[in-house]
């Protein structure tokens, strides 16, 4: 019976000591919603899905609430303080954001910075959390307030404000980049890539082709005038040689000097026709060109033997 007495108050004992334990274990953000200054021990709450303020009422308190505000890019900064020493006095936290400030559409926000889950001793420790992405606080009066609950691994916590400026809204996610896009703009690059080179190509060849046909057309009329200077000096020393036998014993000076200014005139031609480099010509002039040039020249050459026959003569 005594055994049994002493068995009860140990277990009571046991409860007791395991409730002090828990009563001393408390951690909060220093600013806190519905505290004003420095907050207490018994300022701690226990968040909860049903209650993620604990017992402040946030309707009541959001507008005279000390407001931490929220960082351009979207993070904030904030002290989380213990009472308590070991995993029950944890400073780690995670975060949950209502935007409306009304306390019934939390969001989760990520902590970038966390606390101290098991601390040797009483402190305060620095934690940076970023809101949603997207977000936008609308509430209280000034439309520009979001509620945050913050909790701690061992279940304590409580609410704060976060203010947000006009151009401070938290960045938009980065805009996924699919395969299809790159794929879709990749081929459109190539297409343009190709578009271009094909038109390059065909303007080269355009100018390549008239080059060629202008320096066919000119080559051309070039042997055609050489072959009408050629005939017609071939006529002229033809009919200075019949003159010659007609009347040789009479103005052998004149007719030698006639001759001569007749030979000086068929020879340019063929200089003129000869100027132009064999291998530059075969490798712009068609087959009808290169013929009338062999043409050419076999006139050229019957003229300079004329010519040479002439003089012998005349000597």
């Amino acid at each position: 019976m005594i055994f049994t007495a002493n068995k009860s108050v140990l277990a009571c004992a046991s409860i007791f000591l395991a409730l002090a334990a828990q009563t001393s274990a408390h951690a909060m953000p220093t600013v806190a919603l519905g505290v004003k200054g420095a907050p207490a021990r018994s300022d701690v709450q226990r968040p909860s899905t049903a209650k993620p303020c604990g017992s402040i009422d946030p309707a009541s308190t959001l507008d005279t609430s000390t407001a931490v505000a929220a960082n351009a890019d979207g993070t904030v900064d904030i002290s989380v303080v213990n009472f308590n020493a070991g995993a029950d006095g944890s400073t780690s936290v995670s975060v949950q954001v209502d935007a409306t400030g009304v306390g019934n559409k939390f969001v989760a926000g990520t902590v970038k910075t966390n606390g101290n889950a098991k601390p040797s001793k009483v402190e305060t420790d620095k934690v940076v959390f970023s809101l949603p992405a997207g977000t936008k606080c609308a509430g209280g009066k000034a439309k520009n307030l979001c509620l945050v609950s913050v909790k701690t691994t061992a279940g304590f916590g409580a609410c704060m404000v976060v203010s947000q400026g006009t151009a401070a809204a938290a960045p938009p996610p980065p805009a996924k980049t699919t395969a299809a896009a790159v794929k879709t703009t990749t081929t459109a690059a190539a297409v343009k890539a190709t578009t271009t080179a094909a038109a390059k190509t065909t303007a080269k060849a355009t100018t390549t082709t008239a080059a060629a046909k202008s320096t066919t057309s000119a080559a051309s009329n070039k042997d055609t005038t050489n072959k009408a200077g050629a005939a017609k000096n071939q006529s002229g020393a033809t009919k200075k040689k019949h003159h010659h036998h007609k009347g040789k014993g009479k103005g052998k000076g004149k007719g030698t000097k006639k001759g001569k200014a007749a030979a000086s005139k068929s020879a340019a031609p063929a200089a003129k026709a000869s100027s132009t480099p064999a291998a530059a010509v075969k490798k712009t002039m068609p087959r009808e060109v290169e013929a009338s040039r062999l043409f050419l020249r076999e006139v050229i050459e019957q003229l300079e033997a004329q010519r040479r026959e002439y003089e012998m003569d005349l000597e």
